[in-house]
C-alpha cells in the first residue's frame, strides 16, 4: 500500500504524517491491521535558555537574582516567565541509564537533574603529545555524576547514552590504543589526488578496526550515525573546488618554472585574481591542503551529526568536540551555521585542541627551500590557515555558550568543564513576535554586574511542525528518514533482501519484496510463554534516475511461541510486502529499526 509524503530519494525533509502498518505473529500465524500513530502539532512558545555566569577566577557566581537578567530576542526585550537556579548534586541514576528523549513542549520547564555529554573524537592524533584520550578517561571515571549520562562518538560509529561510566572508559581505552592505526590508514586514503576525486567514505578495509573499537564483550550499545545534513555544504565545497585547482595550477606553473631554471620562462597558468581568491581562504600549499580539508570535511559532517544524535535528548546537553588542529573553514559564516544548529538543539559545544602549540615560526619549522649552506635557518612565517583554524574553534563554542581550550592543559580544561557544568540558570520566556515563519532567532543576555563572563544558548528556529507525539514513533520516525537520506548503506541490523515482479491480477503487476533479518541485535522479551520483538520496516522506491515514487512504512510486531521462536533465531526472521510496480527496474532502499536497541540496518535492491 502506497503512503504519500514528503521524503524523496537521498533527500529527507519534513513528514507531516506516518502511516504505520501492523503485522503480528503469533506462533506462526500472521495477521495485518492498520494503525496510524498520533501526530501532535509543535509549536515552541517557552523557549528556554541556559546560561552560565562565571567570575574573573573562572568560578561560578550563584547569587544572581530574575532582576539581574535581560534577555532579548531579535534586538527586542523579553520578559523573563521563568527563573531557577539549577545546582546539580551527585545522586542514584533514576529511570535506567538510557538517556530519556526529550518530551512534548510544555508550559513549564523541568528542572535539570543530570548532565548529558557526548564526547566528540575527531580525526587527528589525539593521545599525543599531552596524552588528551587519558585525560578524556579521567574524566568519564572520575569527574562525573552517577547520574550523567555519557557517549562516544568516533569516525561514523557512537555508543550508548549511559551512567555506565566504566563502559564508557573503556571505549576510549580501546579508541587509545587504536586510533593511530586507524588515522594512518585515513591519511593514506584522504590525502593528494584520492582527497580530492576519491569516495569520502571509510574504507571498508578500515571499518573493521573502527568496529573493534566499540564492539566488545560487555560494551555499550553502539551504532552507524547517518550523517547530519551540513548547511553549509554547497558553499564550502565551492569554496574548496575553487581553492583546490588554483593551488593545482599554480603548483604546475612553479614546477615548469623551475624545469627551466628561469622563474619569467614558464607563462603562470593562474591568474592573479584567482592566486588572490585562494590566498585569501589558505596559504597551505597543495599536498596539505587537501589533506587537511578532508580531515576538516568528516569533523565538520561529525558535528553537524553529533547535533542530531543529541537533539532528541532531555534538557541540555554539552557536546566535547576533540580535534588536533582545529576546523579549517575558511568563512566566519560557516562558524555560525554549525552554532544555529547547535543553539536550536539546546546544545552546548565545548572544544579541545589536543595538537599542542603549532610549529610555524619554532625552530622545528625551518623553510628547507629557503635554507643555504652558510646562511642563518629561514623560518616559516605562522600560517594564517591554522590561526583561522583555531578561530573557529573559538567561535562555535562562544556562540553555542560553551567553552574553547586551545593550547591548555585538557585535564585542568575537563576539571573547569566538570565544575562550571554543576550550576547554571534556566530561563524562559514567551516571544513576542508569534509568527512562526521557521527563520532562525538570535538570543542575547546580559547580566547586571561587572566583571561576569555570561555563557547562553544564543537562538533558536521557530519552527511549526506536525511531529508524532509518541516517544517510540518520535524516534522511528527521525532514525528511519535519516537513514533513508543516507546514500550508503548502513549494517547494524543485517539483513538480505530480494525484490521480483509479480503479477497479481491480469492487469495488475506489483514487486514482492521478500526479507530476511538475522535476529542477533534483536531483542526479545519473553513474557507468559511467548518472546516478544518488534520491527519497523519501511521501503522507499524510485525508478533508476534516483526520482522518488513512494514509500511504505511497516510495523513489525512478533508474538512467538517458542517452537517459532527457536526457528527464527536458526533462519531468520522473514518479512514479505507487496509494493507498487511503477516503472521497470524500479529501485528501492529498505531501511529496518528497532527502538529496544535503537539501531538500523538499509540496503538497496533492484526488482528484477
Amino acid at each position: 500500500m502506497k503512503l504519500k509524503s514528503l521524503l524523496k530519494l537521498g533527500v529527507v525533509v519534513s513528514l507531516c504524517c506516518i502511516l504505520i502498518f501492523s503485522f503480528r505473529a503469533v506462533g506462526g500465524s500472521m495477521a495485518q491491521q492498520s494503525t496510524p500513530p498520533g501526530t501532535i502539532r509543535i509549536r515552541v512558545t517557552l523557549i528556554p535558555v541556559d546560561v552560565m555566569v562565571m567570575d574573573e577566577d573562572g568560578k561560578p557566581v550563584l547569587d544572581l537574582k530574575k532582576e539581574d537578567f535581560a534577555v532579548f530576542e531579535n534586538g527586542v526585550r523579553q520578559e523573563v516567565r521563568h527563573f531557577s537556579l539549577e545546582v546539580l548534586i551527585p545522586h542514584s541514576p533514576e529511570g535506567g541509564s538510557k538517556a530519556l528523549l526529550r518530551r512534548v513542549p510544555t508550559l513549564e520547564l523541568s528542572p535539570e537533574k543530570e548532565r548529558t555529554f557526548l564526547i566528540l573524537l575527531g580525526r587527528g592524533r589525539l593521545q599525543t603529545p599531552f596524552k588528551s584520550v587519558d585525560a578524556a578517561i579521567n574524566f568519564v571515571r572520575r569527574d562525573l555524576m552517577p547520574q550523567d549520562r555519557v557517549a562516544v562518538f568516533a569516525y561514523n560509529r557512537a555508543t550508548d547514552f549511559t551512567t555506565d561510566h566504566d563502559q564508557i572508559a573503556q571505549v576510549l581505552e580501546r579508541y587509545k590504543k587504536i586510533h593511530e592505526k586507524i588515522e594512518s590508514q585515513l591519511a593514506l586514503r584522504f590525502s593528494g589526488l584520492a582527497a580530492i576525486y576519491g569516495s569520502r567514505e571509510i574504507p571498508k578495509s578500515t571499518q573493521p578496526e573502527i568496529d573493534r573499537i566499540f564492539e566488545s564483550p560487555g560494551a555499550p550499545g553502539s551504532r552507524q550515525l547517518p550523517p547530519g545534513r551540513i548547511t553549509d555544504s554547497g558553499q564550502i565545497a565551492e569554496d574548496s573546488r575553487q581553492v583546490t585547482e588554483a593551488l593545482q595550477r599554480a603548483e604546475a606553473s612553479d614546477i615548469a618554472s623551475n624545469a627551466r631554471n628561469s622563474a619569467a620562462a614558464a607563462p603562470l597558468s593562474v591568474s592573479p585574481l584567482e592566486r588572490v581568491q585562494a590566498d585569501a581562504l589558505t596559504d597551505l600549499p597543495f599536498e596539505e591542503f587537501v589533506s587537511t580539508n578532508a580531515m576538516t570535511m568528516q569533523d565538520l559532517q561529525n558535528i553537524y551529526t553529533s547535533i542530531e544524535y543529541l537533539r532528541y535528548m532531555e534538557g541540555e546537553k554539552h557536546l566535547l568536540f576533540f580535534t588536533e588542529n582545529g576546523l579549517f573553514l575558511p568563512r566566519l559564516e560557516n562558524d555560525k551555521s554549525i552554532a544555529a544548529m547547535a543553539n536550536d538543539a539546546r546544545v552546548r559545544i565545548d572544544t579541545f585542541q589536543t595538537g599542542g602549540v603549532f610549529p610555524d615560526g619554532l625552530p622545528s619549522a625551518i623553510d628547507a627551500s629557503s635554507s643555504r649552506p652558510g646562511r642563518p635557518p629561514v623560518f616559516k612565517r605562522p600560517s594564517a590557515s591554522r590561526t583561522f583554524a583555531l578561530g573557529s574553534l573559538r567561535n562555535i563554542s562562544l556562540f553555542t555558550g560553551g567553552q574553547a581550550f586551545v593550547h591548555e592543559d585538557i585535564s585542568k580544561a575537563l576539571s573547569r568543564i566538570d565544575e562550571t557544568t554543576r550550576a547554571e540558570y534556566l530561563l524562559g520566556y514567551y516571544p513576542k513576535n508569534t509568527n512562526w515563519d521557521g527563520r532562525y532567532r538570535r538570543i542575547v543576555v546580559r547580566v547586571n554586574r561587572p566583571g561576569v563572563r555570561v555563557y547562553f544558548r544564543h537562538g533558536y528556529y521557530a519552527r511549526d511542525s506536525l511531529e508524532p507525539y509518541d516517544r517510540e514513533a518520535f524516534m522511528t520516525y527521525s532514525r528511519i528518514a535519516a537513514a533513508g537520506g543516507y546514500t550508503s548503506e548502513i549494517k547494524d541490523l543485517q539483513f538480505s533482501v530480494k525484490a521480483a515482479e509479480e503479477k497479481t491480477s491480469p492487469d495488475s503487476v506489483q514487486i514482492r519484496v521478500d526479507l530476511s533479518v538475522t535476529p542477533n541485535h534483536v531483542p526479545f522479551q519473553a513474557v507468559n510463554g511467548v518472546h516478544k520483538g518488534k520491527l519497523y520496516i519501511t521501503f522507499f522506491y524510485g525508478d533508476s534516475k534516483g526520482r522518488f515514487l513512494g514509500d511504505a512504512w511497516e510495523a513489525m510486531e512478533m508474538n512467538l511461541r517458542e517452537e517459532t521462536f527457536q526457528r527464527v533465531m536458526k533462519e531468520g526472521i522473514p518479512f514479505s510486502f507487496l509494493i507498487p510496480r511503477e516503472v521497470a527496474n524500479e529501485s528501492i532502499k529498505v531501511v529496518i529499526y528497532n527502538y529496544d536497541s535503537d539501531k538500523v540496518g538499509s540496503l538497496f535492491v533492484k526488482a528484477r
